[in-house]
């Protein structure tokens, strides 16, 4: 019974720390890119070239977490690679030319990170 209750304990503080902790860090990602824009409006092909860049670090900068899902650094850059002319052509096809709000930035840039980097806990 004791054995019982502590497995449930550990369940829900495990699902507590996923979805407070964790998928808040995962949010704040995109924050992360509308901090290093300083100026708008931005150049949607500015900001193209800023949003590959993004992902290839983040690929090598959670190079851990990508270890414990049998990813290594590169294989998340290659995938990205591929992913990248289809994403790019679905997320910014009726894109405006300038990104004129932080929260334009913000919205695009989660939608593209979640295109080309389909990866659990993977953050800014």
């Amino acid at each position: 019974m004791k054995l019982l209750f502590y497995v449930v304990i550990f369940a829900v503080a495990a699902f507590s720390v996923n979805k407070y902790y964790l998928s808040g860090k995962i949010d704040s990602e995109a924050l992360t890119v509308a901090d290093v824009i300083v100026s708008y409006p931005v150049n949607i092909f500015d900001f193209k070239q800023t949003m590959a860049d993004y992902a290839h670090h983040l690929c090598y900068k959670n190079e851990d977490v990508l270890s414990y899902q049998d990813i290594s650094a590169r294989e998340c850059v290659n995938n990205h690679d591929d992913r990248k002319p289809d994403c790019e052509s679905r997320i910014f096809r009726l894109a405006p030319l300038n990104l004129k709000t932080k929260e334009e930035v913000i919205d695009y840039s989660k939608q593209y990170t979640q295109c080309t980097l389909p990866y659990k806990y993977i953050m800014g």
